[in-house]
């Protein structure tokens, strides 16, 4: 049954993560807190395959596929459609692909860029293949992966909605995913509105250092000043 779910962030909220790039939301959940530095970011294997500008930003529909044999559990085209309704826009589509690190068929292409297109979906994060390269960045729709494949062999869904990993990452459904130019990253939802101002407070401190580093005079005593000051200013403006 089709529904419509409400997310837990607004869309002034969303808007503001996306006028971020990955590393500066990187920057800001390090400084955050919330995790080790070594994890919520996807592995160089998962990247942007079409050309993006800008930040991505959705709640993840999730699912498992596979493509080298034909199974009897494939689940239909409805299962699929059902599994997006129940996820809040924006959406981004996250899939792990049984086949993986050896994908062999593409579920993504120019049919399922424009299904996923009209159901609010910004793109899709797998660890299998995409092709349609060409038709999916005409249309908008934009693809982080780990290959590029001509065919789409026997690919099937066998399960939606789930945890799954991808790129050493654990997505669930509804997490917030960003992606961009550089790949992917998870957002924990319990932080994700103090992301841009976090971000705010580290551009300030970074622009202390860079104006020290381009004044024409730079040398190790001016440098540690200005990083002396940078972590000042931090220190004063950190309250989250």
């Amino acid at each position: 049954m089709a529904t419509n779910p409400k997310g837990p962030l607004s869309n002034n909220q969303i808007e503001a993560i996306k006028a971020l790039d990955t590393p500066t939301i990187a920057n800001a959940l390090e400084e955050l807190e919330i995790r080790p530095r070594t994890e919520g970011f996807m592995r160089p294997d998962i990247r942007s395959i079409t050309p993006v500008d800008g930040t991505r930003v959705g709640y993840a529909v999730t699912g498992v596929i596979g493509a080298r044999h034909r199974s009897p559990d494939a689940l239909s085209k409805d299962a699929y459609w059902n599994a997006i309704v129940q996820i809040p826009e924006p959406r981004m589509i996250v899939l792990h692909d049984l086949d993986y690190p050896n994908p062999i068929g593409s579920y993504w292409g120019e049919v399922q860029g424009n299904t996923a297109l009209g159901f609010g979906c910004v793109g899709a994060v797998t660890d299998g293949g995409v092709r349609d390269l060409k038709e999916a960045t005409e249309m908008g729709f934009h693809f982080w992966a780990s290959e590029v494949l001509v065919s789409h062999a026997y690919v099937h869904a066998l399960e939606f909605n789930i945890p799954v990993g991808i790129g050493g990452v654990l997505i669930r459904p509804g997490d917030l995913i960003a992606a961009d130019m550089h790949g992917a990253i998870q957002i924990p939802i319990s932080v994700a509105s103090d992301v841009p101002k976090a971000a705010k407070i580290l551009a300030e401190r970074e622009a202390i250092v860079i104006e020290a580093a381009r004044s024409g005079n730079a040398s190790p005593e001016t440098m540690s000043k200005a990083w002396a000051d940078a972590n000042d200013s931090s220190a004063t403006q950190q309250s989250y």
